[in-house]
């Protein structure tokens, strides 16, 4: 595996498989799409790590990505 590059971007949860703890977000710019897993979603200590489709979030993310993704975020934060 290569090395992988860093960045940060804004976008929309396309998909969130709860019971399987994995999805999808669309950036805003450009429409990359970033495969991202429940460890990676910001939360409290003791919270449930849970997004929704449709909702707006913050991410850092790396490329390439995994499992057929262009991108792999690996922190994610529910937006505003």
């Amino acid at each position: 595996m290569g090395d992988r590059e860093q960045r940060a971007g804004a976008g929309v949860v396309l998909r969130w498989e709860d019971d399987e703890g994995w999805g999808v977000i669309a950036l805003d710019d450009g429409g990359l799409q970033l495969w991202t897993h429940y460890s990676a979603v910001e939360a409290p200590p003791g919270t449930y790590r849970s997004l929704r489709a449709g909702q707006r979030v913050r991410c850092r993310y790396e490329v390439p990505g995994q499992d057929g993704y262009p991108g792999r975020a690996v922190s994610v934060a529910p937006a505003g």
